[in-house]
């Protein structure tokens, strides 16, 4: 498969992994912690706008329980990220019309001469109803009607403390004009299949030790549907007729900077779980859990999970990196990739002998781990293979953008302002000769302190010469970083043994002279 069509299907199938929920990015810092990474008592408002404080999930317990449930939330049909809702069907006690939703896989409420809450207008003696109910009721029928999605978890409610029922949402809301039974006023209904409607569930713990309030509808947030999942299990309940598939959907989170995070205070007592023969597998016998300090609920990664940390290998914190970490992982090196510009001509510019010329140099003067990635040319590549009829032209645009933007400030950087070395890299002590001093990027000048100072300026040096460098302006119309040649220059010796076959015409050689 071409380069460019392989690229463009794995973003494809990155970008719907990405959607699915199935891959997930975090950054880490030198400010990042256990509670965003795990889980941690957290300040949120509640709807009568106080402060209140919760236990929440960080982004790898989350992810680690989607990926420990994927196959019973794949099995029940749910969300990626469900919400779960109370209900009472008709209140707490026994009930005809709950029994009826029961056993036809409905959910209902009441207020039905509200008329259908899916039109956009409704007649006015429905409207004066609904204005007419408390803000309570009015925010139960809005969330019934319009909040509650397809996939989303329903649990009816026994009492203050358990619940009686467990369903899953199958479809949109749906206004029935004649009512359920003999209650013509329980017209706001919605499809579910009912998993379970025999239990007398205590979730009060689950909850955060909060009681299940008066009000028909509201969504419970307390809680994930992991740990829902966990009572359910913790109290050998099964969902009963659903089959799981044999294998499970595999799930990645990518780590960018993981050695700048601080992995004891991070990963905490995590560090030993996500060791293989620690994970939660179909066949591992030596799993291992642990209690989480805050939530107080077991804990154990499971093996569809993988963790993919990203660092820059000429990132000077690498010898601070975590010796737990360094065991936990195994180490890929990816060393810049020169066959991803085979054949790419710019303007005479071969990308290929560039990057690795240029490469070579750097590696000589500092070492391989400081070699230019070929991510500083992807944007020139882009450009050259967009099919634009001024494609070669913009590709050019992105090359001298791209060494005065990042090559030339990264190489500055590398030898700490050592201009002698970064001529050495761009190749400008090969351009001496006076047919190519035009392409040279980094002039350099000597000078006498006598000339400078004059006689007797007493200054103590080992040399009596200063050299001077200047870096050629990149927006002068005339400036070398518009010359194609000068970047020919940088890698081909057969231009610097014949500068009067040279030319900047369309990028290509011909016998013109320099000019």
């Amino acid at each position: 498969m071409h380069q460019k069509n392989q690229r463009e299907e794995l973003i494809k199938l990155y970008k719907s992994l990405v959607d699915d929920d199935r891959i997930r990015f975090v950054t880490f810092h030198q400010s990042y912690g256990y509670e965003e990474f795990v889980e941690g008592l957290r300040a949120l408002t509640n709807e009568e706008k106080q402060i209140e404080y919760k236990v929440l999930p960080g982004v790898f317990k989350k992810i680690s329980d989607d990926a420990a449930n994927t196959n019973i939330k794949k099995s029940l049909e749910l969300n990626a990220n469900p919400r779960i809702w109370k209900i009472s069907i008709d209140g707490v006690k026994p009930s005809t019309i709950k029994n009826y939703c029961f056993k036809n896989n409905v959910a209902a409420i009441g207020w039905g001469h509200t008329g259908d809450m899916a039109q956009d207008e409704r007649s006015p003696e429905e409207n004066a109803y609904f204005e007419g109910l408390t803000s309570q009721n009015k925010n139960t029928i809005t969330q019934f009607c319009s909040e509650i999605n397809e996939g989303d978890l329903l649990l009816c409610i026994s009492s203050a403390k358990t619940i009686q029922a467990v369903g899953v949402v199958k479809g949109d809301y749906e206004y029935k004009e004649q009512g359920i039974l003999d209650r013509n006023d329980f017209r706001h209904t919605l499809p579910v299949e009912w998993l379970k409607t025999d239990l007398d569930l205590d979730i009060h713990s689950l909850n955060d030790n909060t009681n299940l309030v008066q009000k028909t509808v509201y969504e419970l947030d307390r809680f994930t549907e992991a740990d829902f999942f966990q009572l359910m299990e913790k109290n050998e309940i099964s969902l009963g007729q659903k089959s799981l598939p044999e294998t499970k959907d595999n799930y990645v989170l990518i780590i960018d900077e993981i050695n700048r995070g601080n992995i004891s205070k991070i990963f905490g007592e995590l560090i030993t779980l996500i060791e293989p023969s620690k994970r939660a597998g179909k066949n591992n016998l030596e799993t291992l859990k642990v209690t989480l300090p805050h939530s107080g609920n077991p804990f154990s990664v499971p093996d569809n999970l993988y963790i993919i940390g990203t660092m820059n290998t000429a990132d000077r914190s690498l010898a601070m990196m975590d010796t737990a970490l360094r065991r936990r992982f195994d180490f890929v090196e990816m060393m810049p990739q020169l066959e991803l510009f085979k054949g790419k001509v710019v303007k005479g510019i071969n990308l290929e002998k560039l990057l690795e010329t240029m490469n070579k140099r750097i590696e000589v003067l500092y070492d391989r781990e400081h070699t230019l990635g070929h991510a500083f040319l992807i944007p020139v590549l882009n450009a050259l293979d967009s099919g634009e009829d001024d494609a070669e032209a913009s590709a050019f645009t992105e090359l001298k953008s791209t060494f005065k933007n990042k090559i030339i400030p990264l190489l500055e950087e590398y030898f700490f302002e050592d201009w002698n070395k970064i001529r050495l890299v761009l190749g400008d002590n090969r351009k001496e000769k006076s047919e190519l001093e035009q392409y040279i990027f980094v002039k350099s000048e000597s000078e006498k302190y006598n000339d400078i100072f004059g006689e007797n300026h007493g200054l103590e040096t080992y040399e009596d010469t200063k050299t001077t460098y200047t870096l050629a302006d990149f927006n002068a119309l005339d400036s070398v970083w518009n010359s194609p040649k000068a970047y020919q220059a940088i890698y081909d010796d057969t231009l610097l043994k014949s500068p009067a076959n040279t030319s900047d015409d369309a990028g290509e050689v011909t016998s013109s002279s320099a000019h």
